[in-house]
């Protein structure tokens, strides 16, 4: 990537952080007791919250890495990686927004959009052409990043948050 891309992917990041901050603080109850996760079984809340983690973990070194080396194949090589990036990271922003300020239609379009942009990433991991170990670690992180943001967000958050807007 292009140190202009890097830059703006960092801020990015650090708008991602700022509007969950801002947007959704927790309540005294804590993260596992937000209203988010719109009454879930607490199993499958602490389950997420592990998926949570270890996908943040996965990420960072995928992208980190990516940062470090650009991928010269596959589906994220040149410019693909910063329009994936950048299609996760603004659907990402704007999610907690949409969901603060009830625009039910576009909080649901958001994490959509996210779930692609993931896939995207997970997908540009597996086409590139480099050292195995690297890839196989690449395809770990976004694997887990898949699992919060396709099956966890896209299925289960926006099927609850469905059924509490049809209610």
């Amino acid at each position: 990537m292009k140190n202009w891309q890097i830059a703006i992917v960092c801020i990015l990041f650090v708008l991602l952080i700022a509007s969950y901050v801002t947007f959704l603080p927790t309540d005294e109850g804590g993260y596992v007791n937000h209203p988010l996760w719109l009454g879930m079984n607490k199993n499958i809340i602490i389950l997420t919250i592990f998926f949570q983690v270890v996908a943040f973990i996965g990420f960072l070194f995928s992208i980190g890495s990516w940062i470090y080396k650009s991928p010269e194949s596959g589906i994220v090589k040149d410019d693909l990686l910063f329009y994936a990036l950048c299609l996760f990271f603004l659907s990402s922003i704007f999610w907690p927004i949409c969901v603060k300020y009830k625009y039910s239609i576009f909080a649901v379009l958001c994490i959509i959009l996210t779930a692609i942009a993931s896939i995207w990433l997970l997908i540009g991991s597996i086409t590139e052409d480099i050292d195995s170990n690297m890839k196989t670690l690449r395809i770990t992180g976004l694997l887990f990043l898949c699992i919060v943001t396709v099956l966890c967000d896209g299925v289960i958050w926006n099927s609850y948050y469905l059924k509490n807007i049809v209610k």
